[in-house]
């Protein structure tokens, strides 16, 4: 009994190590090789839209970014199938893949449905690297950080980043469709002349004009801008119990939104206070109950 141990620990320790340094080094090799295969391929891609203007900029990071996600999950494959090989006939593996498949695909069928939507929302264009958008009905929205075929990578206003599986956008707002509008409003009170207000929002607007010519949109074939900023008007009486309610609007390229936006808010946050627009005020009236009188 004794001797039939000792044996069966020296057949375990009798290993061939040139066999296993030769196996290391080509699945060492064949690392090494796929991803210098990917990088080359990634490297001349980008020195190709870097050198080029046939597609959009916007386009490109696109593609860059589906590239790269898809090459990940290729190189994970081609190793997968070299460190297999010794001890898997790789004709053994391709028939039996198609019972493997069966297995798979009915634990992973929430994999498929991300990869087939994240297909279809790329080659549709519903959206690209670098984009605006609400997903789902996120309430501060974000800018395409990252883009795949199995999720979609979202840079929130606040700095957060938000992985959303394709699978699950069920509602996609795109505020970069080459050109996006900005409408601002303020409610000022009802003691305001509304003439005034009109036209200090015009000296908003020429101004805004001015610092932000290279903002607006122009039209590509007359070389006019889409929309300049302008007084929108008085919006609506009774949009707000507690005031008037105006808005100025203007068509920027979707590149400087978020930056035009911005300035224009404070632009406009300035305007209020240097001329001192009265803004809405809220009266609470507070009634006492008659037991608490006669206290």
């Amino acid at each position: 009994m004794i001797e039939m141990t000792t044996n069966r620990i020296e057949g375990l320790l009798d290993i061939n190590w040139e066999q296993v340094i030769d196996y290391g080094i080509s699945l060492l090799i064949t690392i090494l090789v796929t991803y210098l295969i990917l990088y080359v391929v990634r490297l001349l891609i980008a020195q190709f839209f870097r050198r080029t203007n046939f597609i959009s900029e916007k386009k490109e990071q696109t593609i860059e970014s589906v590239v790269k996600n898809t090459s990940h999950y290729l190189a994970f494959f081609i190793i997968v199938l070299a460190a297999l090989r010794p001890f898997v006939d790789i004709k053994d593996i391709l028939v039996a893949g198609g019972v493997i498949g069966i297995v798979v695909g009915l634990g992973a069928q929430k994999i498929m449905t991300d990869i087939l939507a994240g297909f279809f929302m790329i080659f549709e264009e519903q959206f690209q690297r670098g984009d605006f958008v609400h997903i789902n009905g996120e309430l501060e929205g974000g800018t395409i950080e990252d883009l795949g075929f199995r999720v979609v990578k979202v840079r929130l206003l606040n700095g957060k980043l938000m992985t959303v599986p394709n699978g699950e956008i069920r509602k996609v707002e795109n505020g970069n469709v080459e050109k996006r509008r900005i409408f601002e409003s303020v409610i000022v009170s009802f003691k305001e002349n509304p003439s005034r207000i009109e036209n200090l929002l015009q000296e908003v607007c020429n101004d805004l004009n001015e610092h932000h010519k290279q903002y607006l949109k122009k039209d590509p074939i007359t070389g006019e801008y889409v929309e300049v900023y302008q007084v929108h008007g008085l919006s609506s009486l009774d949009v707000s119990p507690l005031g008037y309610r105006f808005s100025i609007k203007a068509t920027v390229s979707d590149d400087y939104y978020l930056v035009a936006a911005q300035q224009t808010k404070k632009r406009l946050a300035q305007k209020i206070y240097d001329e001192k627009i009265l803004m809405p005020t809220q009266q609470v009236v507070l009634q006492q109950t008659e037991r608490e009188y006669e206290q």
